[in-house]
């Protein structure tokens, strides 16, 4: 966690007026005080500050702390004697100031060091904003956390269904700004706190963010129950209370969980790989006849067609022979070998022309496209096929029913008004899709076959489980 840190030379000199009737007076000293951003709300909140004195005078000197609300006329709000330094110049340590009051959530509370002759912790201490003072500040933070688990593609009872093969991605998302007003402070993901049981050894855990990935991979040798929870906390110490949340507590299905996923020769080592492979363990997708996948080209709109209508349980023995009614483009013909798959995507919903009766097959699939083909999938229901877009109900709260995200950024190329607009803000909101940066999404960038890839399965192991 960050940490502000302010270091000021105290003004020896004040004016009368500034002090209190106490006998005390500060001494002249060099200082620097350290407080973290962020602090709990409620009775007892606990600040730790990093306090240093440099230059102090022979004889006994004392050391106050106060704290105080920003704004408003200059007061203490409290007061909390530190240490003593008896005979050095130079002297430094950790203190835990305890509220003895009960510090609002959203508060500022400023933290001041003052250097004295005497034990007093009465002697006001010169305004900050006329006079020089050693200074840190911490926003109180009394929040709870909030946010959801996501889990491996859905495919039944998620604490004890196997996974398709011995490599997946964990992943969760969790926010500390949780339907709260913008201006609100939050303090951020703190710890993911993850806990596993189990005789294998995961691969390192990611960064503690918004989103957590954690990739696992079992070894052959794996057995025994196999058990996953996460209990997160934000940079302030607050939880939910509902924790630990488990992924998995069951035993371990060693002939499909210890066993290789598909692989391909291009994709080892490339950062969608993960997707890529439990995919094709799958049948979801497939790669091409020289044996690689080819994570870095772009697909056709009629290949994301197919792609997404094999994830819905069609093969092409099921896939209509002609245009059904509101599906009959101009430049899709029977012959085509992609006919099948637009035509059904196009009957569920999910893939939509282009107007004036044209599908535009062979133009490339964007960004924007492909995130507003999961939002048309999350507000179909449940397909009659019963394939993995059966998670459509699920993805459903994610994408219409509620009205805020985990996560918020402030797109500079997403127009207002643009059909991909909603579902872009929503599908990053939710961890699906990531930005090409902080600021830009780029949704009319042509997707990769690994974007879509990581897209898909993000998106079919979407559950809707609260922290």
């Amino acid at each position: 966690m960050s940490k502000k840190i302010f270091t000021l030379l105290l003004v020896a000199v004040f004016a009368l007026a500034q002090f209190s009737v106490a006998s005390a007076v500060q001494v002249a000293a060099d200082g620097t005080l350290v407080g973290p951003d962020f602090m709990p709300a409620g009775a007892g909140a606990t600040v730790t500050l990093d306090w240093t004195a440099t230059g102090l005078p022979a004889g006994t000197t004392y050391v106050d702390i106060y704290a105080r609300v920003q704004g408003g006329t200059y007061a203490i709000g409290e007061c909390q004697n530190v240490a003593v330094i008896v005979g050095t110049s130079n002297g430094s340590g950790t203190f835990d100031f305890v509220f003895t009051g009960a510090p609002a959530d959203g508060e500022y509370w400023e933290f001041l060091i003052a250097f004295d002759d005497a034990a007093s912790c009465t002697t006001l201490p010169a305004d900050p904003a006329v006079a020089d003072n050693f200074m840190a500040f911490s926003y109180v933070d009394g929040n709870k956390l909030d946010g959801y688990g996501f889990f491996p593609p859905f495919d039944g009872v998620v604490v004890t269904t196997p996974v398709a093969c011995n490599t997946f991605e964990y992943w969760a998302i969790a926010s500390d700004n949780y339907n709260i007003p913008v201006t609100e402070p939050y303090s951020g993901i703190g710890s993911w706190n993850p806990q596993v049981t189990g005789t294998f050894a995961p691969a390192p855990i990611g960064p503690d963010d918004e989103v957590f990935s954690w990739v696992f991979t079992l070894p052959s040798t794996a057995s025994g129950v196999w058990q996953f929870s996460i209990d997160p906390e934000d940079a302030a110490g607050n939880v939910n209370g509902g924790g630990p949340f488990y992924f998995r507590n069951s035993a371990l299905t060693p002939a499909i969980e210890t066993a290789d996923c598909a692989t391909f020769s291009d994709i080892s080592g490339h950062e969608y790989e993960v997707y890529v492979r439990y995919l094709a363990t799958l049948e979801l997708i497939s790669g091409f006849a020289d044996g690689t996948f080819g994570p870095d080209t772009t697909l056709t709109r009629a290949e994301a067609s197919t792609l997404i209508e094999i994830s819905n349980g069609y093969d092409e023995t099921t896939l209509p022979t002609s245009a059904p009614a509101g599906c009959d483009f101009t430049d899709v013909a029977a012959t085509d070998w992609f006919a099948g798959w637009v035509w059904q995507a196009c009957a569920d919903g999910y893939m939509n022309g282009i107007g004036g009766g044209l599908f535009d097959p062979n133009n490339l699939l964007t960004r924007g496209q492909i995130v507003t083909i999961l939002n048309n999938i999350a507000e179909s229901g449940t397909p009659p096929s019963g394939g993995f877009l059966a998670i459509g109900p699920m993805l459903y709260p994610v994408f219409n029913g509620i009205p805020f995200q985990m996560r918020e950024s402030a797109w500079t190329d997403v127009s207002i008004g643009a059909f991909y607009a909603e579902p872009v803000v929503e599908a990053y909101g939710w961890g699906i899709a990531e930005g090409t940066s902080d600021t830009t999404f780029s949704p009319d960038q042509p997707v990769t076959r690994g974007e879509f890839a990581k897209m898909l399965y993000r998106a079919l192991s979407l559950i809707f489980f609260s922290f």
